[in-house]
């Protein structure tokens, strides 16, 4: 693939006058063009005034342009760096600075199957290490860092130009990042890091695009993801979920608000908490009914539900005519609403009508917060609330409370070790 080389022009380039070796830059050319690697652009930073490099620029230009290199001078840049460093080439910041303002002259370049080259062997020390500080902060993911070694300090055995890989230092820094991002479930995020970093395979996409379908109850487009790149992992969990089997889909409830408790997302975990409420009254007056009449799911048949209610199950009509809530009679018309519903479990005296009445309790914080525009900051019942959701898994026969979410991220986390193991596509002796 067609590389960019981007380097500092040192005193020593493009030979030394003393000793007539060769400087790094035309080593590392010679290096690349014998290693079949065709050099699309150079690009050389010189300084200017009494000490600067501008000539030494000049000739490095034309003795690339003789054989054995012959490289046409039209695709060598000469870049003079700004003033300051011309003035203090021993400053760290003012060496990044211009080594950044390279880097993205090369990019203006480059094409997405283009190589980065950066020689870490020309200039001050500063400059030499402008190029790692880049490299290592994220600016180039798809480079490569080289050094040439003094031949009059070359040992035998070693190579005189070699790859320094400090993508290692760099993806070690994103992973850290990586896995707060994962333990706050922001897969989003993670995806962008893993991204920049270098490190996306297939699997880790879809992995993370998994994660985030999920969490957002978005199973269609977590199920697409899944069949096509995730194998059978998650398969038991998704066709349920997909058919929208309700004991799953309460127990989803369930780990989402877990995941929003977990992040400090009050609201979110309210809303969480009465999505599960909702779903769990609904199930269980189905349940208790037997389908007769089975609840309504249009307007259209409300007026049906609620004349069988009341003539097939009359000792449960004089109840709902009899209850109240908050003083005020049920309105037993149109859908059946929370207080409907929950009174139907209380003549049923279903064995998690207190949890469900706690869970009820809490409701009127979602109300404010979807209504009112109020938000919630503090949330002090936050865990008897998700243990009144947990009493009501129970008594639906769930035992199993391993939050997969938390299964999910480290199977992420063991892709991107696998990832980070793996030899490098662009790797040199």
């Amino acid at each position: 693939m067609p590389s960019i080389l981007i380097s500092f022009v040192g005193q020593q380039d493009p030979v030394s006058d003393k000793t007539r070796e060769e400087g790094s830059i035309a080593t590392l050319v010679h290096h690349l063009l014998a290693t079949a690697t065709p050099l699309k652009r150079l690009l050389l930073l010189y300084t200017t005034g009494a000490n600067g490099t501008e000539d030494r620029a000049l000739l490095t230009r034309d003795w690339l342009a003789d054989a054995p290199f012959s490289l046409d001078t039209a695709t060598i840049d000469l870049l003079p760096v700004d003033p300051g460093l011309s003035a203090d080439p021993v400053d760290l910041w003012l060496a990044v600075q211009a080594a950044k303002k390279g880097l993205e002259a090369a990019i203006a370049h480059r094409h997405s199957n283009d190589t980065l080259e950066f020689n870490a062997s020309s200039g001050t020390p500063v400059m030499k290490s402008a190029w790692s500080i880049l490299q290592a902060a994220g600016y180039a993911p798809k480079s490569r860092l080289w050094q040439v070694r003094n031949p009059k300090e070359q040992q035998p055995g070693q190579a005189r130009v070699f790859q320094t890989n400090i993508q290692v230092l760099r993806q070690t820094f994103d992973l850290k990042i990586i896995e707060q991002q994962l333990q706050d479930y922001n897969y989003n995020g993670a995806l962008t890091t893993l991204k920049a970093a270098g490190l996306n395979t297939p699997l880790l996409e879809a992995l993370l695009q998994y994660g985030y379908y999920r969490l957002s109850l978005d199973f269609a487009k977590a199920w697409a993801v899944m069949v096509t790149t995730m194998g059978d992992r998650w398969h038991h969990d998704m066709v349920a979920l997909c058919q929208n089997n309700p004991v799953m889909l309460l127990q989803e409830a369930y780990f989402n608000a877990v995941v929003e408790l977990k992040n400090q997302q009050l609201a979110n975990f309210i809303v969480r908490m009465a999505q599960f409420l909702e779903q769990a009254l609904q199930f269980l007056v189905a349940q208790f009914l037997a389908e007769r009449p089975p609840l309504p799911r249009s307007f259209e048949e409300t007026k049906s539900f609620w004349t069988q209610l009341s003539t097939g199950h009359p000792d449960l009509w004089c109840h709902l005519q009899q209850s109240h809530f908050r003083g005020h009679p049920l309105r037993l018309e149109a859908f059946p609403s929370r207080p409907v519903l929950l009174a139907i479990l209380e003549h049923a005296n279903s064995p998690v009508l207190p949890a469900l009445q706690a869970l009820s309790r809490a409701y009127d914080q979602r109300n404010r917060y979807i209504h009112e525009f109020k938000g919630i900051s503090e949330l002090p019942e936050a865990q008897d609330l998700l243990n009144a959701m947990r009493t009501v898994l129970t008594a639906l026969r769930i035992t199993e409370f391993h939050n997969p979410f938390n299964a999910l991220n480290q199977e992420i986390l063991a892709a991107i070790q696998i990832r980070i193991d793996a030899p490098p596509a662009n790797s040199s002796p």
